[in-house]
């Protein structure tokens, strides 16, 4: 399975072999020879990769880099409009056909999205099978002739709508309403950017994507339970309803608590491996996925705390450690802003640098993916 992380600068210059990998060819046709990137048509998508709006991800495998997705304002084949950034997607072979691509893409529209990009577009030969990728996570033909079609995915619902995000106040008051029910107290644990904040009781300034919630896999039926009492459970919102869900495995469900998204995800430890597991939802991502991302040789008690508030409240949430090790790991600039919080508020170094090196070896696979 990959981890699917930023990639970094000094990676930047293996985009060379990835936009070679990313050229389609017809079954029966030969590879293009490798000067052909070279040309300046080509070498716009690489070409001094790295500066300002830029965005890159790529997925790892045993140390190995075998994916990347990465995406510039420039005015390629799959040029849109001003102010949209055109993407590349490139998976190593040998690789391909067991979801990287899509949790590539997936975490490339997010951090796009994040950046307050309006769309993303691409360009894509129509006798690709891509297309049908691309077109299950959003993207919709806006241009094209006979051979080639230019596809763009509006972000602009995504800052606006259900993961557009709700001001710390309000998400910090829905978190507690879950965290506290008489019926999930003790069995839902915080997660993310809102745990520090939280925990310090001061406000982040920021507008938070969704609260995320980690539950024991064998809690979820009390998540579900808790939901249905207070009139907020959505069918919609479950990944047990979800169609690309064929073997009915629990990758935890969405609610709208108060105005505000809601994500409970389902964990378990198995042969010492913590294994994490979402879904997206094309209701609040565009598109549908079930994904389990499994860390090895991490501790439970390294990962999850108790913690008692100042107004009083008693919560379950991720240590400070295990927030900052995955906010190190994923590079995204907002998140500097939450590790300078839990800096602020100290941490354990020897119990990071545990879990930080567990993190560094996390692995995510896409289980299953709408049509």
């Amino acid at each position: 399975m990959s981890r699917i992380r930023g990639m970094l600068p000094d990676e930047y210059g293996l985009l060379d072999e990835f936009l070679y990998q990313a050229i389609h060819t017809e079954p029966d046709e030969p590879r293009p020879p490798r000067s052909v990137t070279a040309g300046p048509a080509l070498r716009a998508y690489v070409e001094g990769f790295g500066r300002t709006g830029d965005v890159a991800v790529c997925a790892e495998e045993g140390g190995e880099v075998v994916g990347a997705a990465w995406a510039r304002l420039m005015r390629g084949y799959g040029f849109a409009g001003d102010g949209v950034p055109e993407l590349a997607v490139s998976v190593l072979p040998g690789h391909r056909g067991h979801g990287v691509g899509t949790a590539l893409l997936s975490s490339l529209i997010e951090r796009c999205s994040e950046l307050g990009h309006p769309a993303l577009s691409l360009s894509v030969q129509r006798s690709n099978p891509a297309v049908r990728l691309y077109e299950r996570l959003g993207f919709r033909e806006v241009s094209g002739d006979d051979g080639e079609a230019v596809m763009a995915l509006p972000l602009g619902g995504r800052d606006q709508g259900a993961r557009g995000g709700s001001p710390f106040e309000r998400s910090r008051a829905a978190a507690l309403r879950v965290l506290t029910a008489p019926g999930l107290a003790g069995k839902a644990y915080l997660q993310g950017g809102l745990v520090p904040w939280v925990a310090s009781g001061r406000d982040s300034g920021r507008r938070h994507g969704d609260v995320d919630v980690s539950v024991r896999l064998g809690d979820m039926p009390a998540v579900r339970a808790w939901l249905a009492a207070e009139d907020l459970y959505d069918p919609a919102l479950d990944s047990l309803s979800l169609g690309c869900n064929e073997g009915h495995g629990d990758f935890g469900a969405h609610a709208v608590v108060d105005g505000v998204l809601v994500s409970f995800c389902p964990l378990y430890f198995e042969n010492g491996e913590l294994h994490q597991r979402n879904a997206a939802l094309a209701a609040t991502d565009g598109f549908d996925a079930l994904l389990e991302a499994t860390v090895p040789g991490v501790a439970e008690g390294d990962l999850f705390e108790v913690r008692a508030l100042s107004g009083g409240a008693v919560i379950g949430c991720a240590a400070l450690e295990a927030v900052r090790a995955a906010k190190v790991a994923s590079g995204r600039e907002k998140d500097a802003h939450d590790i300078a919080e839990i800096d602020r508020l100290g941490y354990d170094p020897a119990c990071y640098a545990r879990v930080a090196s567990a993190y560094g070896a996390m692995r995510i696979a896409c289980a299953a993916h709408g049509e």
